[in-house]
């Protein structure tokens, strides 16, 4: 299948969408006309909207869905719910349905696990126009995951790096490992380090986060100015390889623990 220009699928849920739909249809052996005469519809609009230049209709994407099997009306409503139809809004629809989080962090502490001040520091120093409105972001999410009636199940795990460096000054660092050894008292939570002694390992590919949503896992991956959602079986399943491999080589809760705290009192 070839990309069509200008499309962004890593970036866009709109362009994944367009690319998708060409490739579910090329894999069940379907022509364009072929999957318009299906779904009631011109073979233009089948044209344009695997070229970007027009958004699937809520009602044509059910049609899809029963002919290729396939979930566009998710996507679609996703894309919908979304500000700009981009992959970051969607994750934050994901994180208010889910059951369990697991995330890897190589660099940084996790923003779900951030108190406001390691926030605002880590945002300063990054490309961001306005931190006090991107720091509202940030602690709206957290409010949504962490206020829930039934809160989810947390499994972070973080890279030694990520206590050593500093994200402000002694003190908010402090008060940020003070908060992680708070959160991973919880029952729900778990916060593990992946010791320096580890080595080389599979976590040095990039962070990530694992979603459980609706019986279902997707993946979000960071990017240096914008991460993408992952939501290929096939895709995710290979960060949840990951992510058992990260967890298998990381200390222990208790160990881990002591790790943190020890960071903590380097901050003086």
């Amino acid at each position: 299948m070839t990309m069509v220009d200008g499309l962004a699928p890593d970036r866009s849920i709109w362009d994944y969408i367009a690319v998708e739909l060409r490739r579910q249809r090329e894999v069940k052996g379907l022509s364009g006309n072929k999957l318009a005469g299906h779904i009631g519809c011109d073979r233009s609009y089948v044209s344009r909207v695997e070229n970007g230049r027009m958004h699937l209709s809520q009602a044509y994407a059910r049609k899809i869905d029963e002919v290729l099997d396939t979930r566009f009306l998710w996507l679609v409503e996703l894309a919908e719910a979304s500000d700009h139809g981009d992959w970051f809004t969607g994750l934050v629809q994901h994180e208010e349905r889910a059951t369990h989080h697991r995330m890897w962090e190589a660099l940084i502490v996790p923003g779900l696990l951030q108190t406001e001040d390691y926030a605002r520091a880590a945002l300063t120093v990054g490309l961001v126009d306005d931190v006090e409105k991107a720091l509202e972001r940030r602690m709206t999410r957290q409010r949504a995951v962490w206020e829930m009636p039934n809160p989810p199940y947390v499994s972070a795990i973080i890279n030694w790096y990520v206590l050593e460096q500093p994200v402000g000054d002694a003190r908010v660092m402090r008060e940020q490992l003070a908060w992680l050894l708070e959160l991973g008292g919880r029952p729900n939570v778990t916060v593990r380090v992946l010791e320096r002694s580890a080595g080389a390992n599979v976590g040095q590919d990039g962070s990530f986060t694992l979603l459980a949503v609706d019986g279902r896992d997707v993946a979000f991956a960071d990017a240096p100015e914008r991460g993408r959602l992952i939501t290929n079986p096939p895709d995710v399943q290979r960060f949840q390889v990951r992510y058992d491999r990260i967890a298998n080589i990381a200390a222990n809760r208790s160990d881990s623990r002591i790790l943190m705290e020890r960071a903590m009192e380097s901050y003086t």
